[in-house]
This record gives C-alpha cells, structure tokens and sequence, in this order.
C-alpha cells in the first residue's frame, strides 16, 4: 500500500501556476468480498511544468491504481486532484474524455502494439 510523507512548505504565485498535477489526501479502497481494502492512503503529490515522475514500489503496492487516477481512468475514494487546475472529480466523462485525450497519458505497464499493414493505392 502506498503512503505519503508530507512536508509543509509555501509556493509563490509562479510555482503554483506551474503545477500540473495536485493531489492532497488521496484514498482509494475497493470492496473484496465484504471487506474493505484500502490500496492508497492519504498521497500528497505535486508535479511541476518539466518535472520527470517515477513511481516505483513492490508489486501490489498501489503504483497502477495511482497511475489510473492520474490519467483520470479512475476516480479516489478520499482526496482533492486537480490536473492544471481543474478539479477532476467536478467533471462528467466527455470532460474526462477529452482531457486524457489532450492533456495526459502515460504508457501502460501492459501494452499491446497494433500490427500495421502497408497502405496501397
């Protein structure tokens, strides 16, 4: 399971517009067999205009469902997303739709590359 450390600090007004992804107090729990499993608990994370991300972990420790979250494949069961400035929750699948399609994406841990036949005239 993943789970934050946070820090406080202040951002100028030139950080902040920076910001592309901001995510404060992010849950997500599933519903296993009449149980609860929480798979993310409580993630802060920030990512700035130019930064590079990582996230590495374990296997089973939360890293795709995040990844999911992120690209707006998914929604947290806790927590504030904002992707640029627009709070994801707020937004209806077309919205959604369009977003992932212009404003993020990421390649899948298990891809499948489309066979291409040569176009003839």
């Amino acid at each position: 399971m993943l789970q934050a450390e946070t820090a406080v600090r202040k951002e100028s007004p030139e950080q902040v517009r920076d910001i592309l992804v901001s995510m404060k107090g992010i849950v997500k729990q599933y519903q296993v067999g009449g149980e609860t499993s929480t798979v993310l608990k409580g993630i802060d994370l920030t990512v700035r205009k130019g930064e590079f991300l990582a996230i590495l972990g374990p296997s089973g420790s939360g890293k795709s469902t995040l990844m999911n979250i992120i690209g707006c494949l998914d929604v947290p069961t806790e927590g504030e997303y904002l992707l640029s400035g627009i709070q994801i929750s707020d937004q209806d699948e077309k919205t959604l739709a369009h977003i992932r399609n212009k404003q993020i994406g990421f390649i899948f841990q298990s891809f499948f590359l489309m066979q291409r036949q040569p176009w003839k005239m």
